[in-house]
């Protein structure tokens, strides 16, 4: 019996010694229910400022490196940048001598200062970045794909074997077709396009615009001006429908030989 006893003696020694930890902690926490939610809102928020502190410390990492690319490529953007931020500041400065208070002034000053000088840059970022996407294939692409508003673009709806590029745009200026390249393909490749897609847009708008410097073309800086400046005549809801009917017929059209591949070639060349 004293063998039977001894493990339910350490069993009841233990489960209450757990209970009563249990029943500790639980008065604890009834106790300093306060304090512990006080702690762990304070907890949280020293969280999330670390949250913060490592994503404002990342984007003045990636704004630093952002500066100094552009800064390589274009030299006179610090010059454009300070320029941004000193005019208003002396505008200011000098409406609060003749005109009210300064200390009303410079701060108005300092913030349009601010504004105007992030604008400047990213304007001068933005100059940068297209130099260095011109004449690159997909480029014109990487422009639409970054705009804002609804443009619903397909890249590479037919390429050719000179490396010009036509791409589709659906928008609610209608169907944007976009070339980009040198010489007759990128408006061979235009032409070829428009006759693709004229039994599906039927009275649908269709834009053609070819991306270069040659005359009659679209400089890519100016790309994104051109399309924000077409005239909107469909719905939402009719842009969906044209997207849909244009992603059925299909994508790119890339030249690749037709035919069966041949199998079971021996390292001569000849087939078996």
């Amino acid at each position: 019996m004293a063998l039977r006893k001894q493990p339910r003696d350490t069993a009841g020694s233990s489960t209450p010694a757990a209970a009563s930890k249990n029943a500790a902690a639980a008065a604890g926490g009834k106790n300093g229910a306060g304090r512990g939610g006080a702690s762990g809102r304070s907890g949280g928020a020293g969280a999330g400022g670390a949250a913060e502190g490592t994503g404002f410390a990342a984007r003045l990492a990636q704004l630093r490196v952002v500066f100094k690319i552009t800064r390589q490529r274009d030299p006179q953007a610090l010059w454009f940048t300070l320029a941004g931020f000193v005019v208003p500041l002396a505008i200011g400065i000098v409406l609060g001598i003749f005109v009210g208070p300064l200390y009303l002034w410079i701060p108005i000053a300092v913030l349009l200062g601010v504004v105007v000088a992030l604008n400047v840059f990213s304007r001068r970022v933005q100059r940068t970045a297209y130099a260095e996407m011109e004449g690159k294939p997909g480029a014109a692409a990487g422009v639409v794909e970054r705009m804002r508003g609804d443009w619903r673009i397909t890249p590479a709806v037919g390429v050719n074997r000179h490396q010009d590029v036509v791409h589709r745009v659906v928008s609610r200026a209608g169907v944007v077709i976009i070339a980009e390249g040198r010489g007759r393909g990128p408006r061979e490749l235009l032409v070829a396009e428009k006759r693709r897609i004229r039994k599906v847009v039927g009275d649908t708008p269709v834009t053609d615009i070819i991306v270069g410097t040659g005359e009659g073309e679209t400089p890519l800086p100016k790309l994104q001006v051109t399309l924000m400046r077409l005239r909107k005549t469909l719905r939402r809801g009719e842009v969906d429908a044209l997207d849909r009917r244009l992603r059925a017929i299909g994508g790119a059209a890339l030249p690749i030989p037709k035919g069966p591949i041949p199998r079971n070639v021996p390292r001569g060349g000849r087939l078996r």
